[in-house]
């Protein structure tokens, strides 16, 4: 029996393309440290017990909300002397000096070039399509890809659809049915992380050609 279970792990690994990711997995298994939202049959939230899938997911939404929320309303507050903001130096300086950023249309090849730079990853976002999937499909898909990255950056509108994401609850330590020992993986889809680094680049190459980026 241990001898099969044995070669089960070898040929997971050796069919793995991130070996080192899934023995890792496997460890984490065997110690009993998976846990994941469909496996979590139990939920205590202000002493309430809750065992319906749905009902523990939804508690789930609503503790992540909360930290969402706590979290922006401690940065919205100003400290009482702005000199001491990070943005403070971009308030002061003449913004006329610098070349206003002009939109450049995304080639083919560089959209190409992004999707071929993704890891090959067999975890999706709600839309199920993998990154390894995606990989694949780069000649085929580029051209339309491309046309709608364009078109984002010439509007100025990113694709509602394009920021779901799978929200999925990875245990730390503790009480297992503690919502606050748990911490949220948003699984975002792959066009949209396509997209995302296509901006990025775009981005990147106007602050480095303009220079707008100080010493510190």
């Amino acid at each position: 029996m241990m001898l099969r279970v044995i070669q089960v792990f070898n040929s997971r690994i050796a069919k793995s393309y991130n070996k080192i990711r899934t023995t890792w997995n496997i460890v984490n298994e065997l110690l009993g440290k998976q846990h994941s939202l469909k496996n979590i049959q139990q939920l205590m939230v202000a002493g309430n017990c809750y065992t319906n899938q749905q009902d523990i997911a939804d508690q789930f939404n609503r503790y992540f909300a909360t930290i969402v929320d706590s979290s922006n309303s401690k940065k919205s507050g100003s400290p009482s002397n702005n000199n001491f903001l990070p943005y403070t130096y971009l308030q002061n300086i003449e913004y006329n000096q610098h070349v206003s950023m002009v939109f450049k249309s995304f080639s083919t090849k560089e959209i190409i070039s992004i999707i071929k730079s993704l890891k090959s990853k067999d975890s999706f976002g709600y839309d199920e399509i993998s990154q390894r999937i995606l990989k694949l499909s780069a000649n085929y898909i580029s051209s339309p890809l491309t046309q709608i990255c364009n078109k984002v950056m010439s509007s100025g509108n990113f694709p509602d659809r394009l920021k779901y994401s799978i929200v999925v609850p990875l245990f730390k330590k503790g009480n297992t049915t503690d919502p606050a020992n748990y911490r949220p993986i948003s699984m975002l889809t792959s066009l949209a992380k396509v997209l995302e680094m296509a901006m990025y680049m775009r981005l990147t190459e106007h602050i480095s050609v303009s220079n707008l980026m100080t010493d510190q």
